[in-house]
């Protein structure tokens, strides 16, 4: 138990430590855009996913080229974790939010093992709020 506080609080001081309050802002317009996603898509389909991806990636500025293998790396990756198909969109949903989250915290200047940490936080966080066990 006292590994799970650790985490949690370590992220924490990492988030006060590195990020504004503008950024922090940031944040939870990311956590809040993906609630959203979730919210109007409880069930994706696949063509949900892409479409949603697409136009998230297509905003920012990417390729077709990036986009198609950012979703070819994130059917890949929820494939590997032995999903079943029909869970396999949410998951690639998800992998969006993490996406997100860790470009912002890298340009913000974070290191790997802090984005690492703080992204353990979270999921540690979510864990608690929903009774669930992180993997």
């Amino acid at each position: 138990m006292a590994n799970k506080f650790d985490v949690k609080e370590r992220a924490k001081d990492i988030l006060e430590e590195t990020l504004d309050r503008e950024a922090v802002n940031v944040l939870a317009a990311i956590s809040h855009e993906m609630q959203i996603i979730f919210g109007e898509n409880p069930e994706p389909s696949r063509a949900d996913v892409v479409r949603i991806v697409t136009d998230y990636f297509t905003g920012e500025g990417k390729s077709a080229q990036f986009i198609a293998n950012w979703i070819n790396t994130a059917e890949e990756h929820s494939q590997s974790r032995g999903l079943a198909e029909a869970d396999q969109p949410k998951a690639m949903l998800s992998d969006l939010g993490v996406f997100r989250f860790m470009n912002f915290l890298q340009e913000q200047g974070l290191t790997d093992d802090q984005i690492t940490i703080v992204l353990r936080g979270a999921v540690q966080q979510a864990a608690d709020q929903d009774g669930t066990q992180p993997d």
